[in-house]
């Protein structure tokens, strides 16, 4: 782990120095390499990094602005922690937005990207069983793929936040078989509806698979 967040953070040479060292430091935070909690220290980043203090200042706040990164008044800029009520909030707004996403995905999707969903759910269908972390990898492609054919930049740009803030949450996803079976099923719900274009269809497959899925996550972490 130690050797991989070096490899994150090597000296930039680049003019768009800040986009750069945003984009270094946010594959850090979502690949688990910066741990939640993580003190962003401006001056140490800049060295490690090879750069002037100010672009990495902005990069930071430009974390901070994604949800990435949490600024406190004494101890600084720290990478972000999630709380199980975050987790849940974050179901929720994706309840709505990607609904919303589905209905209208349904009458833009090209054969290509159908053809690409169909794919996903069949690897996934296999990850099922025994492969949690290929299943994730795969639930995030299938609904990164609905949501990039809806059609609403704004939508697609807001959704991608949302995924960004929910890698945080990691430890407090669940993995256990019965749930990743209904996951599939209800994907698989979602993408007939897709293929055949009733959006008010896809949208409340999409709408209750994610319904449940807060569900089971809160009932998951119940004492």
């Amino acid at each position: 782990m130690f050797k991989e967040w070096w490899l994150l953070l090597q000296p930039v040479s680049n003019s768009r120095v800040v986009d750069v060292v945003r984009d270094r430091l946010r594959s850090a935070i979502l690949a688990g390499e910066l741990a939640p909690g993580t003190r962003l220290s401006v001056p140490e980043l800049a060295r490690k990094l090879g750069v002037s203090r100010s672009p990495v200042r902005e990069a930071v706040l430009l974390l901070v602005g994604e949800g990435l990164a949490v600024e406190h008044t004494r101890r600084g800029v720290e990478v972000a922690r999630l709380e199980l009520a975050d987790l849940l909030e974050l179901y929720e707004l994706r309840g709505v937005m990607e609904s919303l996403a589905a209905r209208q995905a349904a009458g833009r999707m090209s054969s290509t990207d159908l053809t690409a969903l169909r794919g996903v759910l069949d690897a996934q269908g296999t990850a099922v069983f025994g492969d949690p972390r290929q299943f994730r990898e795969l639930d995030a492609r299938f609904h990164q793929i609905i949501v990039d054919s809806c059609g609403n930049t704004r939508l697609q740009r807001h959704a991608q936040l949302l995924v960004r803030e929910m890698n945080l949450a990691r430890p407090l996803l669940v993995d256990d078989l019965q749930h990743l079976s209904r996951s599939h099923e209800e994907h698989r719900a979602v993408e007939r509806a897709l293929r055949q274009r009733d959006g008010p269809a896809a949208e409340q497959a999409m709408r209750e698979h994610l319904t449940r899925v807060l569900h089971t996550v809160r009932t998951h972490h119940q004492p």
